[in-house]
C-alpha cells in the first residue's frame, strides 16, 4: 500500500472552519521526544479503506539547516502493510497535524484532549468566545465546557443546530487565549468585554 504524508497546512487553509493545527512556531520548534500525529494518505486506497491512517511518530532529531524532522513510528498500521511500528520516517513542520504535550508543560491541559460544546457564532468572522464556563461531565470524553459569545437567546440555543462540538486543543488553536480559562476547575466561568480583552474570572455565577 503506497502512502504519502498530507500537507496540513494547505488543508487547514483550504479548510479553515473546521481544520485547525497547531501553530507554525509550535510545528517549526518541536524538542525530541515530542509525540506528533501525522496524516498517512493512501494514494490508491481500495473502496471500503480509509482515506488515511492517522500515526503518532516520536521525534528522534531535527535537521538545523532544512528544518526537516527524523522520527520513528509508535503505531501499529492497520492498512499499510510497508510501515510497521520502529520505522523511520522524514517529515517537514507542514505535515504535523496535532502534537501531544506532556503534563508540566505551560501549554498542557488536563483536558486538552477532550470535547467542549461551543456555539457557531463565536466561530464567526469578527466575533470569538466571550463567556464560558465549566460544568460537571456527564461523559469521558467531555470537558465539561460550554463557549459561547454571551448574545445567543434561548431560541438559538434550542436549536443543536447551532452548537457544534469540538476538541479543546482545537479551540485552543483557533483562539490561544483560552488557555489559561480552560486549566479552570469544574464550577469555574469567565469572560471579557471583547475577543481581545483579557479574561475575567466571575464568581458566584449561575
Amino acid at each position: 500500500m503506497e502512502w504519502t504524508l498530507e500537507d496540513v497546512e494547505e488543508t487547514s487553509r483550504l479548510h479553515p472552519e473546521s481544520f485547525f493545527i497547531p501553530s507554525r512556531q509550535e510545528r517549526e520548534a518541536q524538542e525530541i521526544g515530542r509525540m506528533v500525529r501525522l496524516h498517512f494518505m493512501l494514494t490508491n486506497a481500495l473502496e471500503g479503506q480509509p482515506r488515511a491512517e492517522r500515526m503518532w511518530v516520536e521525534i528522534m532529531g531535527q535537521d538545523p539547516v532544512t528544518g526537516r524532522y527524523t522520527g520513528i513510528l509508535t503505531n501499529a498500521p492497520g492498512v499499510i502493510q510497508s510501515l510497521q511500528p520502529g520505522d523511520t520516517v522524514e517529515f517537514e513542520p507542514r505535515h504535523i497535524a496535532q502534537s501531544i504535550l506532556r503534563q508540566g508543560d505551560p501549554a498542557w491541559v488536563e483536558v486538552g484532549e477532550k470535547a467542549a460544546m461551543v456555539t457557531r457564532k463565536c466561530m464567526l468572522p469578527g466575533s470569538g468566545v466571550r463567556w464560558m464556563y465549566r460544568e460537571a461531565a456527564t461523559r469521558e470524553q467531555d470537558s465539561g465546557w460550554r463557549l459561547f459569545t454571551g448574545e445567543e437567546d434561548r431560541a438559538y440555543l434550542s436549536d443543536p443546530k447551532n452548537t457544534a462540538i469540538m476538541n479543546v486543543y482545537d479551540l485552543i488553536d483557533r483562539d490561544p487565549s483560552l488557555l489559561e480559562p480552560f486549566k479552570g476547575a469544574v464550577g469555574t466561568a469567565f469572560e471579557r468585554s471583547g475577543p481581545d480583552a483579557e479574561w475575567v474570572e466571575v464568581k458566584n455565577w449561575r
